[in-house]
């Protein structure tokens, strides 16, 4: 038993833009997320490799890709420990195909989505379908986020496969979207 994170990851082009921007932040000094472009569906905490790799699998093969809007960013506050920084995202539109699909991708194996994976839970409520994009100094959040304005980040996209990876980062499995 493991921790594990279940990605989706975007079509070629947008993988491209999101890549591009980091390199833009990291040139200017900040710190961007180290794992690949991706929208996080889940995140588990003491779970079974293979059912994990199953059930993506199965839903995998029963799912189209999905197209989506990157459509604005957003700003988890700091927390706990942390009061310097916060967490700077590119946020799909919510369309019902995608909030469906998500739903439906918890379906099964929410109840292991703790720790780690609470706010990717239906428990929670509430869960915010992100891409993080990077930890900022809150001080620094206005010039980072003019680099994400000019970046052409801002765009029509397309899932186009899940990932299953440990936690921290190591693929797994890559399922492709029908």
């Amino acid at each position: 038993m493991s921790d594990y994170v279940v990605i989706a990851r975007f079509d070629e082009e947008t993988d491209e833009k999101i890549t591009h921007l980091r390199e833009l932040l990291t040139d200017a000094g900040y710190p961007v997320s180290q794992w690949p472009p991706h929208i996080t569906l889940a995140a588990y905490e003491n779970f079974d490799e293979k059912l994990l790799r199953a059930w993506t699998s199965k839903f995998s093969s029963r799912h189209k890709k999905i197209s989506v809007a990157l459509a604005s960013l957003s700003v988890f506050p700091p927390g706990g420990g942390q009061t310097e920084t916060a967490v700077l995202c590119l946020n799909p539109a919510h369309s019902k195909s995608l909030v469906d699909f998500y739903y439906e991708f918890h379906a099964r194996y929410d109840e292991y989505c703790t720790g780690i994976g609470w706010f990717y839970s239906l428990s929670f409520g509430n869960p915010v379908i992100h891409a993080t994009i990077g930890t900022i100094r809150v001080n620094e959040l206005q010039k980072a986020m003019e680099l994400v304005f000019s970046s052409g980040v801002f765009r029509s996209a397309e899932m186009i496969a899940l990932e299953v990876y440990t936690y921290p980062a190591r693929l797994i499995q890559r399922f492709a979207l029908k």
